[in-house]
């Protein structure tokens, strides 16, 4: 990728579990942001600690030449660097960032919970900057069926009707939720067994959203029944 590539989607929908997924597989480097980490010199020593390079001075100036290097390839091929929460960067830092990877040109991803940056309201001019070195920008949107299958299958998930609630339950909330209400479904059978539909509709009743999740399944299966029972 020769220019960064930036996607937005609201919390919950597996961004970081895709980010870390996607950095297992690849290899890629992998960081957050995160109030400690927003300001040049902080960023810079969390570019050492996502590579693994060790940080041989404590001053602005010398880290920057470090990461020049390392990010540049001098040591070898850069791995592609993951970015999670990227919106916490306020504009002058994630200005940095994307002038190192314009001068490296190492493949760089951006994710978030929203296009606007922190501090954007008060420097419009740099945002402008930042906007001009996107190359692609993409939404990610609510789990799908197959996104929600997947997640049921590795959490042991049996029976037709037991995935069809999972695909309502996902579909309607986001993949954190979903894992969340699965890892509650598997911590009430000791981890021992398979999850089926009416440990999932127990589980729900003791959750806040669970009463309109289960609202939801009913009306499904009624739906479904009236289908069955139309002439043909």
């Amino acid at each position: 990728m020769r220019y960064p590539v930036l996607a937005v989607g609201k919390a919950g929908l597996g961004k970081t579990v895709a980010l870390n997924w996607i950095a297992a597989q690849s290899g890629a480097a992998y960081c957050e942001v995160t109030q400690h980490t927003k300001a040049i010199r902080p960023m810079f020593l969390m570019l050492h600690d996502a590579y693994g390079v060790q940080r041989d001075s404590k001053h602005t100036y010398d880290l920057a030449k470090d990461c020049m290097n390392f990010l540049g390839a001098r040591y070898g091929p850069t791995r592609p660097l993951l970015v999670d929460e990227y919106q916490n960067f306020t504009p002058t830092v994630l200005r940095e960032l994307l002038h190192l990877q314009e001068r490296c040109g190492f493949a760089l991803l951006l994710a978030g919970n929203t296009h606007r940056l922190a501090g954007t309201r008060r420097d419009t001019h740099a945002m402008d900057q930042i906007e001009s070195r996107i190359g692609m920008r993409f939404e990610i949107g609510q789990p799908t069926r197959e996104d929600c299958v997947r997640i049921g299958a590795e959490h042991n998930v049996e029976g037709a009707d037991a995935y069809e609630a999972i695909v309502i339950y996902g579909e309607n909330t986001s993949l954190r939720a979903l894992c969340h209400l699965l890892q509650n479904c598997a911590a009430r059978t000791s981890g021992f067994g398979s999850i089926r539909l009416p440990r999932i509709e127990t589980t729900l009743r003791g959750m806040s959203c669970g009463s309109d999740v289960l609202r939801l399944l009913h009306e499904h299966r009624n739906a479904a029944a009236d289908d069955l029972r139309s002439p043909a």
